[in-house]
């Protein structure tokens, strides 16, 4: 299996799991890395981290769902997993342009954030890489240390 297609079975994943919890160790398993890799790994590949990605995704979700059913803000709010109606509106409002409350009487404001898929078949690049290595001259770098403890950090 290539990483495209495990890429794909974890978008699946998160896809299925848009309205509960999303377990970021449970997407680790599907690339077959610990939780840091494969957010250093997501973010590579798609430009967005896999917070921002599952945050868009449920913002997109909910403003159709909001649009399409006659549900009270709180209960989507609880639905995409805000806290409270009140952190759901201020994303909801940061991605759409607009407020919960107005989406029926203005839905060409809603925005779509599509699902990623990726081409399962690349299996090589279409050009190949040019580098050479270069010597540089020493560096010397400078800095200044500070006591610290880890409550601080």
């Amino acid at each position: 299996m290539n990483i495209y297609q495990s890429l794909n079975e974890m978008i699946t994943y998160i896809e299925q799991n848009l309205e509960q919890s999303i377990s970021y160790s449970k997407l680790a398993q599907f690339l077959g890395v610990n939780e840091y890799t494969m957010q250093s790994l997501f973010s590579l590949l798609c430009n967005i981290s896999v917070s921002d990605y599952i945050r868009k995704r449920r913002l997109s979700e909910a403003g159709f769902y909001l649009y399409k059913t006659n549900a009270k803000i709180i209960d989507v709010a609880l639905r995409y997993h805000y806290d409270n109606p009140t952190s759901f509106s201020r994303a909801f409002e940061k991605f759409h342009g607009i407020k919960p409350s107005q989406i029926k009487t203005n839905p060409e404001k809603l925005k779509l954030y599509p699902k990623l898929h990726f081409n399962e078949t690349i299996t090589e690049p279409s050009e190949k890489i040019e580098y050479s290595i270069i010597e540089q001259d020493e560096l010397i770098l400078y800095g200044k240390g500070f006591p610290t403890t880890h409550q601080e950090i």
